[in-house]
């Protein structure tokens, strides 16, 4: 492309679509980041497939609103009733490849930053009063530490302890329970379900606001819109 562009109006053309291109992935930033967690490559079976076709209609879009300005601004500039068509050419051929690795970029960064820190700021339990919570399971007694404890589920007049041991079953209201923990690391997320943010890996929103989270133990639960202001990242 630049070999095209030795003229003061070919160097104009190529700028105006630079400048489009930033613009244009800038205000895409934020969809991609939603897409690169709603389809992803590793959990979503047709993860591939989806962000292939996501990536190449984002640069096919970019590259059409590029050249449409190059048009509108090289005319109201130079006068020019067209711009350099083998520039135009060369874009299309050459820029699509580049705005797809733009798209990659992009939705892999997101990805890599969410997988090296958590969606919550890890809290050190053992800075706060030291708690440990009592279970009983075949007529043995265990105390547990807070952050054994992945989230917590209320089942009739019980509540079911999921930890990184296994189930725990506790005679106890939730309410109850979650007066005895770090009001900072334990999050009401729906009102069956209390979790450890420490251990939230992944959040997955509906449309309707509610949505499901993924935790380090392999389980997935549901989380309740009516909780949302429970979260710091909301």
């Amino acid at each position: 492309m630049f070999q095209v562009s030795a003229a003061a109006k070919c160097f104009s053309e190529l700028s105006i679509l630079a400048m489009t291109s930033f613009i244009f992935w800038s205000i895409s930033a934020p969809r991609i980041k939603v897409w690169a967690f709603k389809w992803s490559l590793v959990d979503h079976p047709k993860g591939i497939a989806i962000q292939g076709g996501l990536g190449l209609s984002a640069s096919i879009l970019n590259i059409v609103m590029g050249h449409l300005f190059v048009i509108f601004f090289m005319a109201a500039i130079y006068q020019c009733p067209s711009p350099s068509f083998d520039l135009l050419h060369a874009g299309l051929t050459n820029n699509i490849a580049v705005n797809i690795l733009c798209y990659i970029i992009l939705a892999f960064h997101f990805l890599k930053k969410n997988g090296k820190s958590p969606l919550f700021p890890i809290v050190d339990n053992k800075t706060s009063e030291h708690v440990r919570i009592s279970v009983s399971k075949k007529g043995a007694i265990f105390l547990l530490e807070p952050e054994e404890i992945v989230y917590i589920e209320t089942a009739n007049n019980c509540v079911v302890l999921h930890t990184k041991k296994g189930k725990f079953v506790k005679y106890q209201s939730l309410k109850s329970l979650t007066k005895q923990l770090c009001p900072k690391t334990f999050k009401r997320v729906h009102r069956f379900y209390l979790a450890n943010t420490n251990c939230v890996e992944r959040i997955t929103k509906n449309r309707n606001g509610d949505g499901f989270i993924d935790l380090c133990n392999g389980n997935r639960i549901r989380f309740s819109r009516t909780y949302l202001k429970e979260f710091p990242f909301t």
